[in-house]
């Protein structure tokens, strides 16, 4: 990238987001059976970097559900994550067609946040009924 171009922090805008999206797809026809150099679509798309073009794209832009997570879908993550705590978000993700490693992450996280509040409200609960007896 050229030094003297300052980097674009924040939101992306249509036109940035637009402009990925052709030169993504300019760049698989170009190199059909290559994975993408995201530092080639750095230097085509000014001020922003090869990570934030490759986290637009892949987060945001290429195939992305963004729905919310199904019943069915939110119970094959819980199973997978209790068959092996460690499993990469990406291994997830690669099972659930449209859905992002950051999608899993962030549904995790929820989930453990709703998880630690419900443990908190049945303590609460216990010390009440210990006082009041």
């Amino acid at each position: 990238m050229n030094d003297n171009l300052t980097i674009t922090k924040g939101p992306w805008n249509k036109l940035e987001d637009e402009r990925l999206s052709r030169e993504v797809e300019k760049y698989k026809s170009l190199y059909p059976n290559q994975q993408i150099s995201w530092k080639y679509i750095e230097e085509v798309i000014e001020n922003r970097t090869s990570k934030q073009c490759r986290e637009r794209w892949t987060n945001h832009l290429y195939n992305v559900n963004k729905s919310p997570l199904t019943a069915e879908e939110e119970s094959y993550i819980i199973q997978m994550r209790k068959d092996d705590p460690n499993i990469p978000y990406v291994q997830i993700a690669e099972k659930l067609p449209g859905r992002t490693p950051l999608i899993i992450k962030n549904f995790i996280y929820r989930e453990r946040i709703k998880e630690r509040k419900s443990i908190l409200r049945i303590r609460q609960m216990m010390s009440v009924k210990y006082i009041n007896n």
